[in-house]
């Protein structure tokens, strides 16, 4: 395992190991089975691009309800930094009424991006809205949005790997790294 990545001049850190995501995508994927059991239709599984391309794809192997896959690409963030607004770059291509939706998402950050596409995806008029995520970061967010499915909560930090990204690098690495501090 690589313990120490750099990119531009800043060096990141293990922080989530390959075999740690793999045990939260386990359980993550039971807790999506279990509280979908009883729903024959399929859930319309709604992937945020860029970041949960990894996380979704190797979430949607281990779930055994019905599933449909729909993309947006929304972007809230330059550099390291949230802009403080939503662009939407990829809008969705199918109707939500009466649907079961989950939003898979690869980090909840300051909860703006999620906050501001939930309430488009209510005026689609699904049956539900549930939200899934690998990393949140509750001191940031502070439960702006509720969040029915967490991989893991984190500080603050600044993260990359497994689809999390720096400047569009980093997102092929296994593990999750953090900035290293000092």
């Amino acid at each position: 395992m690589i313990s120490e990545v750099t990119y531009g001049d800043k060096t990141f850190e293990v922080f989530i190991s390959q075999e740690e995501i793999q045990v939260i995508l386990n359980r993550l994927a039971g807790e999506i089975n279990d509280a979908y059991a009883d729903i024959s239709e399929p859930i319309v599984l709604i992937s945020i691009l860029d970041g949960s391309f990894i996380f979704m794809a190797d979430l949607v192997r281990k779930l055994s309800v019905p599933i449909e896959i729909q993309f947006v690409k929304l972007k809230s963030y330059e550099d390291m930094t949230s802009r403080g607004e939503v662009a939407h770059l990829l809008k969705l291509q199918t109707s939500l009424t009466g649907k079961h939706v989950l939003v898979v998402e690869d980090i909840i950050d300051t909860g703006l991006t999620l906050e501001v596409f939930s309430e488009e995806l209510k005026k689609q008029n699904p049956l539900t809205i549930k939200i899934c995520t690998l990393l949140s970061k509750p001191e940031v967010h502070n439960d702006i949005i509720d969040i029915d499915f967490v991989g893991k909560e984190i500080g603050p930090e600044f993260v990359i790997g497994y689809g999390l990204d720096i400047d569009e690098a980093a997102r092929q690495l296994p593990h999750i790294y953090r900035l290293k501090i000092g």
